[in-house]
């Protein structure tokens, strides 16, 4: 059953326990992306509405849904996104080789203040190739899903699973941990649910389609982004 006290219950058990953990990350530089966050802000600055976080007062008329998809290069690099969905105002925020963490911290330049309609987040994939465990990644995760309760109770969010890929099929068992994190967080959560990427990127033999992908055998090509727009498309569509 979906939690009905999920926004508040959310809020206080996730702030107490896991917000130090953005606070501790040391190694990391939080702000290495600065200078492509600063670009984004700028490039949307009409999208921000233009008084007190009201979605029907913007500097540009909002009579469509509008979309912010953000997280790693996987959403910066798709350069067909707002073609895909052309009866959805999309802005892509989508910044660096990405991480919760980093997202997290620019969760209000990249997400906050445009007062969107729905959120679609994918990040996860560079974290797993990191020094954080699972859980760790996780608790990361969900700093960023407290802000958004609380912040945008009115939006939708649909977290997309960490993609496989022929690069990191090694670290396969950490991104399948990661996803049942997603799909069970969504599950429980009515303002949540999880659009499993994962499945649709796999062949015949269970293993990453080779012909989606660039010859970095990380980033997708346009057949990639394909799949993603068959698979996320119908969920967004709901959402209108």
């Amino acid at each position: 059953m979906k939690n009905l006290l999920s926004h508040s219950l959310l809020f206080v058990i996730i702030t107490s326990i896991n917000i130090a953990s953005i606070n501790e990350v040391s190694a990391q530089n939080l702000e290495r992306f600065q200078g492509e966050v600063e670009a984004i802000v700028e490039r949307y600055t009409d999208y921000v509405p233009s008084s007190g976080g009201n979605s029907d007062s913007t500097a540009i008329n909002r009579v469509r849904p509008l979309a912010v998809f953000t997280g790693s290069s996987s959403v910066r690099l798709w350069a067909s996104l707002t073609d895909d969905f052309p009866d959805i105002t999309i802005l892509n925020t989508g910044f660096g080789g990405s991480t919760y963490a980093e997202l997290f911290h620019y969760r209000d330049e990249l997400i906050g203040r445009y007062a969107p309609d729905m959120v679609i987040i994918y990040e996860g994939d560079n974290d797993v190739t990191g020094t954080d465990t699972v859980d760790e990644i996780f608790a990361k995760a969900q700093n960023l899903y407290s802000y958004l309760a609380q912040k945008l109770p009115k939006t939708k969010v649909f977290i997309l699973a960490a993609k496989p890929s022929p690069l990191r099929w090694n670290l396969k068992s950490s991104y399948d941990s990661l996803n049942i994190h997603f799909a069970n967080f969504a599950r429980e959560n009515e303002q949540f649910s999880y659009i499993d990427i994962w499945n649709p990127m796999l062949g015949d033999n269970g293993k990453p389609l080779p012909s989606i992908f660039l010859s970095d055998s990380l980033h997708m090509n346009e057949a990639g982004y394909v799949i993603w727009k068959q698979t996320i498309g119908p969920y967004l569509q709901v959402s209108k």
